[in-house]
């Protein structure tokens, strides 16, 4: 069965905030705000991050105990590149990975359960394109892919849970891109809703021009006009009228948000990650309206590291890669704190990915080119920590025209179908289509008996397929609940995952 934007929306604008301004506010709203004020609330929210340009996975998430890793002779992979020093503080606990130095504040986090490293990630047939690897990963395909690249995973998602919902029930901020200018893919193409891409809360505003000077009043007389009209269902004026009253009231919701205080400081020199997850902070923790928005979207720039990466005299501190993990070390934790303060870790799972990994070989200008296989992160309240996947094989590299590189063995669309299922609640082959039952993917395989978030306490049937039957599902999902609550009040190692093909 089909969610309605009711479902979709749970904790919704409240009916009070925006009747007291009727006048100014689309009927369309007053009249969702009314419907969806005494549902049940469902107020778990993803934020997706970009590391943008192809993270480094093997100096992100260090095996510092594999020889492959650590050998210095001439020929090795990394004879000037590799970390071997100075990562006892930031070990993981399962004698084989830490993370970079650079990462020590989420390493605490790790050590408190609320980090999830997910390994030997990718897809088959990977590119080495920084265009293409990206809108693999944005759409939710891959070469050889049964879906049409017009639509992001996220935006299906929503068409797939809002679908026969009358227009009138659309969240302006359902999902929303922080700190950016342009709107990401994985948001992008959705058949009802337009997101915004917010720059900066003092930056969202409807402009109009004051010359010449009637112009302005009408665009202004043309909106209002635009809003008023009675529509058919799902035509062009109906997307524009939409698009246009979620233009208005983004806005003035945008306002709002601004003003929610600040708990922690993010990194100042930090362009878009810090800023990105601030705003998103915000928006989170507003209370007078509690918003909805459930995807968020911000990014991280400058991981292309082919020169510099990092200084062989001084790999820990010197180089482009320390100084971007230490922004998204300090972004990162600023947000977590800001939720755990407010109340709000439980609600959220922050998702990491890259277009790519780099090839474990370093160059000769002291970076690494464009590989496939990586690891990704995901945090949060609900996260199962631990690490995921196994371990990078650096015996056995790939060949033919990825020579060298590391060969995957998770679908990234497995990790999305984990997420998918066990927190956004849906099905994923809603989302993904032929794609999840096709062998070639091994989609609905890859991470099916993975469970890396803790599922939410009641089971939603979203469509006719169901992989256990509902008892045994509840008792499943009662049951990892359970150990979830006994892991985070006992203070143990994560759990740690080291088979190779897990």
């Amino acid at each position: 069965m089909k969610h309605s934007r009711r479902d979709f929306m749970k904790t919704s604008l409240s009916s009070l905030a925006y009747l007291s301004t009727a006048s100014t506010v689309p009927l369309w709203v007053s009249n969702s705000a009314e419907a969806v004020a005494n549902s049940i609330p469902d107020d778990r929210i993803l934020v997706v991050l970009q590391m943008a340009g192809g993270n480094d996975g093997l100096n992100t998430v260090i095996p510092f105990t594999d020889p492959k890793y650590t050998d210095t002779s001439p020929n090795a992979l990394r004879p000037n590149l590799h970390i071997a020093s100075g990562l006892q503080p930031t070990e993981l606990g399962d004698g084989l990975n830490a993370f970079h130095p650079k990462l020590a504040r989420l390493s605490e986090w790790y050590r408190n359960g609320n980090v999830a490293v997910v390994q030997n990630v990718g897809y088959p047939n990977p590119t080495l394109s920084h265009f293409l690897g990206t809108e693999f990963w944005e759409l939710g395909i891959s070469p050889g892919s049964n879906l049409s690249a017009h639509r992001g995973w996220a935006a299906r998602y929503y068409d797939n849970m809002c679908d026969g919902a009358p227009p009138a029930e659309v969240n302006a901020l359902a999902m929303l891109a922080a700190s950016m200018g342009r709107l990401p893919k994985t948001l992008s193409g959705s058949q009802n809703y337009l997101p915004p891409a917010v720059r900066s809360f003092d930056a969202y505003q409807i402009r109009t021009p004051t010359w010449p000077p009637d112009l302005g009043n009408l665009l202004r007389e043309y909106i209002e006009i635009l809003n008023s009209l009675d529509v058919p269902v799902s035509s062009s004026l109906d997307f524009i009228q939409r698009a246009s009253n979620i233009a208005q009231v983004s806005v003035d919701d945008l306002k709002i948000a601004a003003r929610t205080p600040r708990i922690n400081s993010y990194p100042a020199d930090s362009d878009e990650l810090g800023p990105g997850l601030e705003m998103v902070s915000k928006i989170i923790r507003t209370e007078a309206p509690k918003f909805a928005t459930k995807i968020f979207y911000v990014k991280q720039n400058g991981y292309d590291t082919h020169a510099n990466q990092s200084d062989g005299s001084d790999p820990i501190n010197r180089g482009v890669h320390p100084l971007l993990l230490e922004e998204f070390d300090r972004s990162v934790d600023a947000f977590l704190k800001d939720l755990e303060a407010s109340g709000n870790l439980d609600r959220v799972v922050l998702l990491t990915f890259s277009e790519f990994g780099r090839r474990p070989q370093e160059n000769g200008s002291n970076g690494t080119d464009h590989g496939t296989a990586n690891c990704l992160f995901a945090f949060g309240g609900r996260v199962l920590g631990g690490v995921y996947g196994g371990q990078p094989d650096l015996s056995t590299l790939s060949s033919g025209n990825q020579g060298g590189n590391l060969q995957h063995a998770i679908d990234f669309r497995s990790v999305y179908s984990v997420v998918l299922r066990d927190w956004l609640n849906v099905d994923p082959e809603l989302v993904f289509g032929q794609d999840f039952t096709d062998s070639a993917f091994g989609i609905d395989a890859g991470m099916v008996d993975t469970e890396f978030i803790a599922p939410p306490p009641i089971v939603l049937s979203t469509s006719g397929r169901a992989g256990i039957g509902a008892a045994a599902a509840l008792t499943a999902v009662a049951g990892a609940a359970a150990i979830h609550r006994l892991a985070r009040d006992t203070p143990t190692t994560p759990a740690v995952e080291t088979g190779a093909d897990s």
